[in-house]
């Protein structure tokens, strides 16, 4: 089979391919991302153009011979995919970086009876998140809200945000972290009532444990009825987050994450109160996670 798309043309050994699919076994790695694809591709919510190749040649979605998580967006997440094809690619594409081409196979390990010659059709893809867990571990992130409008939008960045912090901060236990959607006047009451402070801000940490920089609560700080280690709890006034993108100039989206990692980051023992090293060092984490996550200052 002789088939052109995506710019390419390829010279496909069809019975190879279906045969050595009819017996492959599915995508079986079990972290959040993948078992996102796993249920975006088993009821076939991929881009038509890459399940009419599929399926011309017989190749179940979930059959992926490569998956990967490149980073968490605000609308999915961005994926790599690719499926090893049986056969000899003609042309590549003129214009490389397109989300669909037939390539050069990639280095990931594949069973030493794949057929010989053979490439990839490689994918990159923004899927939407459709499982109820988080994007990384099984965190659970519990949220309220004191404000009236649908922030249904917001707590779907924040928990894909919290658990991305979480991930790089290399927490490993199942946690459990509780989320109040405030405003001014309701952040500005907690911040009276805990801190003796009579004015708004923008968020509030108040953690479980006295963690220091870099340390992660083991399985010895879980609560033993629930399994879970009760981290502690954010507030974030909305309006104050707003007030902010608006002074800095950028996207409420951009203003939101910082200030879930920068709570996070609370709760794990890091603080800014000298003004130098400590801040630094927080400040370091901050980006490195807000890049892991394709947020930047400019976003």
């Amino acid at each position: 089979m002789t088939l052109e798309r995506f710019g390419c043309a390829a010279e496909i050994d069809e019975a190879a391919t279906r045969a050595w699919y009819e017996a492959a076994p599915v995508w079986d790695c079990d972290c959040g991302h993948c078992r996102n694809f796993l249920a975006l591709a088993r009821t076939r919510r991929l881009p038509p153009a890459l399940l009419e190749v599929l399926d011309a040649l017989s190749i179940p979605p979930e059959k992926a011979t490569y998956v990967c998580q490149y980073e968490a967006r605000q609308e999915g997440i961005f994926y790599q995919m690719n499926y090893r094809l049986a056969g000899r690619l003609l042309r590549s594409a003129k214009e490389p970086g397109g989300m669909l081409v037939f390539a050069e196979r990639d280095s990931y390990p594949l069973p030493a009876d794949f057929p010989e010659p053979n490439f990839d059709l490689q994918c990159w893809l923004t899927l939407p998140w459709v499982l109820p867990e988080p994007v990384s571990g099984p965190h659970h992130i519990l949220f309220s809200s004191e404000t009236e409008e649908d922030t249904a939008g917001i707590e779907a960045l924040l928990r894909q945000v919290i658990s991305t912090a979480l991930w790089c901060e290399g927490v490993e236990e199942p946690c459990e972290i509780s989320v109040l959607l405030t405003d001014n006047e309701g952040i500005r009451a907690i911040n009276r009532e805990m801190r003796d402070v009579d004015a708004p801000t923008d968020v509030l940490s108040f953690p479980m444990f006295a963690l220091s920089p870099g340390e992660v609560p083991g399985p010895e700080d879980a609560d033993p009825e629930t399994g879970t280690v009760p981290l502690g709890d954010m507030a974030i006034s909305l309006e104050r987050a707003a007030e902010q993108a608006r002074e800095y100039g950028h996207p409420l989206r951009r203003e939101l994450a910082y200030l879930a990692v920068h709570s996070v980051l609370h709760l794990l023992g890091y603080d800014h109160l000298d003004e130098g090293p400590q801040k630094r060092q927080m400040r370091a984490r901050e980006e490195a996670i807000l890049s892991e996550l394709g947020i930047t200052r400019e976003d």
